[in-house]
C-alpha cells in the first residue's frame, strides 16, 4: 500500500521559517492559483510555442521528426534559461509566497520537456528515476519548486515516495562526482556517467504518489523527498518548470531535512547564486552552522 503523502494547500504567503519548519518535517507545499505563477506559465507558454512553432507543443514529438524535435527543444530550454523576464516573474512568485529575496540563491529557472517516446528522449529529456536531489548537492536546506507549465495527469507528472522519507536508502551519492560528469560531458555528451547520484535498488514508480496541480500552482518540497518522473506513456509531452533554492536565513539557523543516507563529501553551494546579485553561495559569509543535520 502506497503511504499518503503529506501535501498541504496554501492559498497566503509565510515567513521563511515557517515554510522551512514544515517542508524540512516532510510536508510538501502547494501555492495555488498565484498571480504572479500564472503570469510566469503564460510567459514560459509564450517562448515554448514560439521556439517550438506548433499550437499544441505537448503533441510536437508525433509531429515533427525525433531529431527536429530535439533540436527546438534544446532552443525553447536556453531561451527560457536565459530570458530575463522568466527570472523576474519567479522572483516575483517567490515575493508573492512569502519568500524574503534578499536572502534566496537558486541554480536555474528550466523548462522541462518529458516525453512519451523513447525515441524522442535524451539526457536532458528522460524520465528522472527516483533520487533526493541532496544527493548531489549535499545541501540539506534546499527547497525544490516544480510547476506544471501545460496540465498534467497522473502519467506524466512527478512522483513522491512519501514512504522514504526517513528510510536510508542505499545510493550512490558516495561515489558520484559533478566534476567527473562534466569532464565525462566535455569529452562525449552522449557519456553513460550518471547526471544525478542513483538508488542502487530503485523503486517501483507504482510506489511513488503522482502530484496533480493546475498551472498557475507551483509546489515546494524538501530536496531530500526521494521523488522521481511518473514514468510517461501518455503519448503526450510534459511540460513543466522549477528550479531549487537555498535561503541564507535557513542555512545560518540550521533549518535543514535530516540526512539519513546522503555520502557526499562536497556540498555544491557554487550552484547557486543570488537571486538579485547572482553572488554565488559559496561566497556568501552565512552559510549557516551545520548542514549534514
Amino acid at each position: 500500500m502506497v503511504q499518503s503523502l503529506n501535501l498541504r494547500y496554501r492559498t497566503a504567503a509565510e515567513s521563511d521559517q515557517d515554510r522551512a519548519n514544515a517542508i524540512f518535517s516532510g510536508a510538501v507545499l502547494v501555492y495555488r492559483s498565484l498571480p504572479a505563477m500564472h503570469a510566469l506559465v503564460g510567459c514560459l507558454r509564450e517562448i515554448t510555442l514560439l521556439e517550438i512553432g506548433l499550437n499544441d507543443p505537448c503533441s510536437a514529438e508525433s509531429m515533427l521528426g525525433s531529431r527536429e524535435f530535439r533540436r527546438r527543444a534544446s532552443c525553447v530550454r536556453q531561451t527560457v534559461r536565459e530570458n530575463i523576464n522568466v527570472g523576474r516573474l519567479y522572483k516575483k512568485v517567490f515575493t508573492e509566497v512569502g519568500v524574503d529575496v534578499s536572502a534566496i540563491f537558486y541554480d536555474h529557472f528550466k523548462l522541462r520537456f518529458q516525453p512519451s517516446n523513447e525515441a524522442t528522449r535524451s539526457r536532458y529529456m528522460l524520465d528522472l528515476p527516483a533520487h533526493r536531489d541532496t544527493w548531489g548537492s549535499n545541501i540539506h536546506s534546499q527547497i525544490n519548486w516544480w510547476a506544471p507549465v501545460w496540465p498534467v495527469t497522473v502519467d506524466r507528472t512527478i512522483g513522491i515516495f512519501p514512504a522514504q522519507w526517513h528510510v536510508p536508502v542505499s545510493n550512490s551519492s558516495a561515489d558520484w562526482s559533478y566534476r567527473e560528469l562534466m569532464q565525462h560531458l566535455r569529452r562525449d555528451e552522449s557519456t553513460e556517467y550518471p547526471m544525478l547520484p542513483q538508488c542502487r535498488v530503485p523503486p517501483s514508480p507504482a510506489e511513488a504518489v503522482p502530484v496533480i496541480i493546475q498551472p498557475g500552482d507551483i509546489m515546494a518540497f524538501s530536496g531530500a523527498h526521494l521523488h522521481c518522473s511518473m514514468p510517461n506513456r501518455s503519448g503526450l509531452m510534459r511540460i513543466s518548470t522549477e528550479t531549487r533554492t537555498v535561503s541564507a536565513h535557513d542555512l545560518f539557523y540550521s533549518r535543514a531535512a535530516k540526512n539519513i543516507d546522503c555520502g557526499a563529501s562536497v556540498s555544491h553551494f557554487d550552484w547557486f547564486r543570488h537571486i538579485e546579485t547572482g553572488d554565488s553561495l559559496a561566497d556568501h559569509g552565512s552559510r549557516g552552522r551545520n548542514q549534514c543535520v
